[in-house]
C-alpha cells in the first residue's frame, strides 16, 4: 500500500513543483552544513555560516525566489493555485528562519571574534580587538594568565595592521599563482613569525587569537576522538595503559602521517 501523502504528491499537479523547490533548497542547506562541519571548524566560522544561511533565506523570501526547475511550472499554474503555492513557499522560508533564530543563542559571543578569520585586509582594528579583549577578560576572570592588557594590545594591533596591509596583495598573488587559499591560521603564523624574527612581543593579541581558534564550532572533533579511541582500545588490546592510549591519540590526531612514515620520521 502506498501512503496517501506520497500518492497525493505524485497525483497532485503541483507535486513536481514542490520537489524542484525542495531540491533547490537542499543544495543551499547542504553547502551550509558542509561549511559548518568541516575539519577544525571554529565557533565563529559556524556563526558566520549560520548568519550567511539566514541572510540568504531572508533575501530569497523577500524576493519571492523560486529555484530553477520550478519556475516554469509555477508560472503555468492558474492564479488561485499559484497563490496557494506561494503561501506554502513563504511558510517554508519563515519556518526555516525562525528555526535558525533559535540557534543564535548557542553562539554566545563567538561572532564577535569572527575578525580573527582575516577575510579582509582591515579585519584587524582596535574596535574588534577591544571587543574581543572585553569578552575574554569578563569570561575568564578565574584565569589570570589570560587577562589582556589593553594598553599593550593597542600597540600590537597597530603593528599587526601594518604587517597585514603590507603583505595582503602579495598573499593574493600567491593564492592566484599557486591556486590555493592561504588559511587564516597560516596568515597568523606568518604574522607572529615576523614578530618573533623582529623581536616584537604580542602576548595579548596571541591570547585573543588562541582563544578564538580554540572555540570549537561543533562537537564533531570530540566525537572523532572517541571514535578513534574505541577503534584503538579494543577488547583485544584492553590491557593498554591509559598513558599509552593517550600517546596514540595524540599522535593520530595531531600528526597526519601513516604509522610507517611517522616511525621513519622519528
Amino acid at each position: 500500500m502506498c501512503p496517501s501523502i506520497i500518492k497525493n504528491l505524485f497525483t497532485d499537479p503541483t507535486g513536481e513543483l514542490y520537489l524542484w523547490f525542495v531540491h533547490g533548497q537542499l543544495a543551499l542547506f547542504s553547502k551550509a552544513i558542509l561549511g559548518m562541519e568541516k575539519d577544525n571548524t571554529t565557533a565563529f566560522e559556524v556563526a558566520e555560516a549560520h548568519k550567511a544561511l539566514k541572510r540568504n533565506l531572508t533575501e530569497k523570501n523577500a524576493s519571492n525566489f523560486i529555484p530553477m526547475g520550478a519556475t516554469n511550472i509555477y508560472r503555468n499554474l492558474d492564479e488561485q493555485v499559484r497563490n496557494s503555492v506561494k503561501e506554502k513557499f513563504d511558510g517554508f522560508y519563515e519556518r526555516c528562519i525562525a528555526y535558525l533564530d533559535l540557534w543564535e543563542n548557542s553562539f554566545g559571543n563567538a561572532e564577535q571574534c569572527s575578525w580573527v578569520n582575516l577575510t579582509k585586509t582591515n579585519a584587524v582594528d582596535w574596535q574588534n580587538a577591544e571587543t574581543s579583549a572585553e569578552i575574554i577578560n569578563s569570561s575568564l576572570l578565574d584565569v589570570p594568565d589570560m587577562k589582556i592588557n589593553n594598553n599593550q594590545l593597542f600597540d600590537e594591533v597597530v603593528l599587526s595592521k601594518e604587517y597585514l596591509q603590507s603583505n595582503w596583495e602579495q598573499w593574493k598573488q600567491e593564492e592566484t599563482t599557486r591556486d590555493v587559499i592561504i588559511s587564516s591560521e597560516e596568515k597568523w603564523l606568518r604574522l607572529f613569525g615576523h614578530f618573533k624574527e623582529n623581536h616584537i612581543a604580542a602576548p595579548n593579541l596571541i591570547k585573543i587569537v588562541e582563544y578564538s581558534f580554540c572555540l570549537p564550532g561543533t562537537s564533531a572533533p570530540a566525537e572523532r576522538v572517541f571514535s578513534l579511541m574505541n577503534n584503538a582500545w579494543t577488547d583485544a588490546r584492553g590491557l593498554m595503559k591509559e598513558s599509552t592510549v593517550k600517546g596514540l591519540m595524540t599522535c593520530k590526531i595531531n600528526i597526519g602521517l601513516a604509522c610507517e612514515d611517522f616511525y621513519n620520521k622519528i
